[in-house]
């Protein structure tokens, strides 16, 4: 049977070059031979030359003596030649193939990201098939020699190859890990059974994820070092552009599994595994818009221990308050609808933490036990959760519940009081979603984490929590719905209902906002538009009068130049707090009103969370569109020309098209921008729903 060349090179060569070199005085160094190949042929180069030359016969004798060495080492440098090239191509093939296992690792920390843990799967299998591929590229030559080749100089190639190659199986073992650490988490609907205590525990689902993401994470970070370790120079022209991304794309992959990690250490403490953990739930709906989102009519406690559900419950809100005894002098806004101030409405501040925290303060104060952190959850996801799980049956109210009736059907079933306790319905609903989350198939799982992850990120869920470790994690991860700081400029428009029943439910809300520059500064032209598409609607809720308190917010030291289209109501507080002796004021609202002062046209100007606010008023009728315009300038120091603009969204209130325009007046021009903006004759422009924050940059030409 013929062998083939590799063969030859990886058996007889090998051994030919061992006995050829090792022997040339014709004595066997067995010490040599237990060495290293190259340590070896080293420590012959140091040996001593015989100092008797060779007489008559023996020149002949020692020529015949050589001529295996002669050729062997012909078949030797035949072979090396034939494996340099093969090693270049190799080195070529594992880059190549190297670099397609990383995109689809890339891709699967996109779905991860999602929690699309079915297209993570598939993309993972192919990142470990191509990673094998690689591998076999390299195992053809056999691992001795191939260990032998790395170390003679000029045979870089075979050993850059085996880095690549061994980079690779890391990385493939990493997604491996990943994929078990998956596999696990669609058990998670186990924890929210409070019914079963032999059922699921958070050992049983985290403690494998995070086994998974440790692995995954000590895998990743060697194999970085071996990729930093390789001079992309030397890596053929064809696969270099290929290695180079394969190169900057393994941090993201990196920081992807080291945010898993710190996630398993969050779910643990969030679920109670160390001590209980006691959170007040509010469903906020934004069919009434508040500050942070909306309305909370309801809400829940829910209680978790040792890693799973120890108990829920939910009830009206106005139960609680009903508790508070003392009178409480609420926001000026609030005062002709509600004489005295409680938690359905402690939520006044634009940012999140703020109110959350003074949300805690008032549930106490209406004798409710501390909690150690609020929720807040927007009725979007419970339409979310039945889109994915199927309808829910309410014999009790003769209620069939589905994704596109629940929100509407609740409000009506509320809002026609026809008990003594008209939020019950929702009372009664609550533990039913939680059985039917804690039943879900692992199928449905998936789609569940990646619908609870969007809600995170579009602020439909926020959280907010009294340890400092947990409440870190959720700013890191942007979930805890907190006014944002910005270097430049920044923008956020704020909308409270305030006895406009359910209408924002069918209001629409667009934005344009209109930019110059003038001395250094920014001068900004905001026009809100809302369509109130009500009136004839079946739901009465739907047809009244939108009636809301606006707040601009804008970088601090703002100044407004005009204002339009606003209401100018004179209100009337139920109650006259200035001489109502047993009136308690709250020292944080307190704080917030004596910052009010008179604006131009109405408005009032006022300072919230490190930002200059203008208020107004804004009402529309059922069918009818209103419009507000301000005017107003931003200081210099915020302007740059690298121009930055932060529009921040209100949680639960969409705004269907913003235009953001920048104008060439007076010789300004945007050479870039991200989000691309489109050029027109005399401006640059972007349109976008606000269905997430922008974050627009330009570059900026005077």
């Amino acid at each position: 049977m013929t062998r083939r060349l590799t063969d030859v090179v990886s058996d007889d060569i090998v051994r030919e070059l061992e006995r050829a070199v090792l022997t040339a005085d014709h004595t066997v160094d067995h010490a040599a031979m237990r060495m290293d190949p190259v340590d070896a042929f080293a420590r012959l180069q140091r040996r001593p030359l015989p100092q008797r030359a060779p007489r008559g016969g023996e020149w002949w004798r020692a020529l015949l003596g050589l001529a295996p060495w002669f050729l062997g080492a012909g078949a030797v440098i035949a072979g090396l030649l034939y494996v340099s090239q093969y090693g270049m191509k190799v080195k070529g093939r594992v880059v190549q193939q190297g670099s397609a296992a990383i995109g689809y690792l890339v891709s699967a920390k996109d779905s991860m990201e999602r929690f699309d843990i079915e297209r993570a799967h598939e993309d993972l299998q192919r990142a470990r098939d191509a990673f094998d591929g690689a591998g076999r590229e390299l195992d053809v030559l056999g691992p001795a020699f191939t260990g032998f080749l790395s170390r003679v100089p000029g045979f870089s190639s075979v050993r850059i190859g085996q880095d690549l190659l061994h980079a690779g199986r890391l990385l493939s073992d990493a997604g491996v890990a990943l994929s078990d650490a998956l596999n696990g988490v669609t058990n998670t609907g186990g924890l929210l059974d409070e019914r079963g205590t032999g059922r699921t525990t958070f050992g049983e689902v985290f403690l494998p994820l995070q086994e998974g993401l440790k692995r995954a994470q000590d895998d990743i970070e060697q194999a970085q070092h071996l990729i930093d370790g390789i001079d992309a120079a030397q890596v053929p022209d064809e696969q270099r552009e290929q290695f180079i991304s394969l190169k900057e794309r393994l941090p993201a992959l990196r920081a992807l599994v080291d945010r898993g990690v710190a996630a398993t250490v969050f779910l643990s403490d969030f679920t109670g595994t160390a001590q209980p953990q006691r959170y007040l739930v509010l469903f906020s709906n934004s069919s009434e818009l508040r500050p942070t989102g909306g309305f909370p009519g309801s809400y829940g406690i829910l209680t978790f221990e040792n890693g799973k559900v120890k108990s829920f419950r939910a009830d009206d809100v106005y139960n609680p308050d009903g508790q508070i005894k003392d009178l409480i002098v609420p926001p000026l806004q609030l005062q002709h609808i509600t004489p005295s101030w409680g938690m359905r409405d402690a939520g006044w501040w634009a940012d999140w933490p703020t109110s959350a925290r003074k949300t805690m303060s008032y549930w106490e104060r209406g004798g409710g036990a501390a909690v150690d952190g609020v929720l807040s959850i927007k009725p979007d996801v419970l339409a979310g959760i039945l889109k994915i799980t199927g309808p829910i049956s309410m014999p009790a109210y003769d209620l069939v519940l589905n994704s596109e009736n629940v929100l509407s059907t609740l409000q009506l079933e509320v809002e026609s009081k026809k008990t003594a306790q008209p939020k019950q319905v929702i009372v009664d609903l609550a533990p039913l979603i939680l059985d039917r989350l804690a039943r879900a198939p692992a199928a449905q799982w998936g789609r569940l984490l990646v619908l609870f992850k969007e809600a995170l990120d579009a602020r439909d869920i926020m959280m907010y929590f009294e340890n400092d470790n947990l409440e870190r994690f959720v700013t890191d991860e942007g979930w805890d719905g907190a006014v944002k700081e910005a270097s430049g400029d920044y923008l956020m428009i704020n909308v409270s209902n305030v006895k406009g029943a359910k209408s924002d439910a069918v209001t629409d809300t667009s934005a344009k906002l209109e930019s110059w520059l003038e001395d250094g500064a920014m001068v900004h032209r905001l026009t809100i538009n809302r369509r109130h598409n009500g009136g004839s609607s079946a739901y009465g809720f739907y047809n009244k009068p939108n009636h809301s308190w606006v707040r601009i917010l804008v970088p601090k030291g703002s100044v407004l130049r005009g204002i339009t289209g606003n209401e100018q109501p004179s209100y009337r507080p139920l109650v006259n707090y200035a001489t109502e002796r047993t009136a308690i004021r709250d020292d944080d609202l307190t704080k917030l009103e004596a910052s009010y002062r008179a604006g131009i046209g109405g408005a009032t100007i006022f300072d919230e969370s490190g930002k200059t606010g203008f208020g107004f008023w804004m009402s529309v009728d059922p069918g009818e569109i209103g419009a507000v315009q301000l005017e107003y300038v931003v200081p210099a120091k915020y302007i740059a020309s690298d121009y930055r603009l932060l529009v921040q969204r209100q949680p639960g209130l969409d705004v269907t098209d913003l235009e953001v325009t920048i104008q060439n007046s007076n010789g300004v021009s945007v050479t870039t921008s991200e989000p691309p903006m489109t050029t027109w004759p005399d401006s640059w422009r972007l349109h976008t729903k606000l269905e997430r924050d922008l974050e627009l940059s330009a570059k900026i030409d005077r």
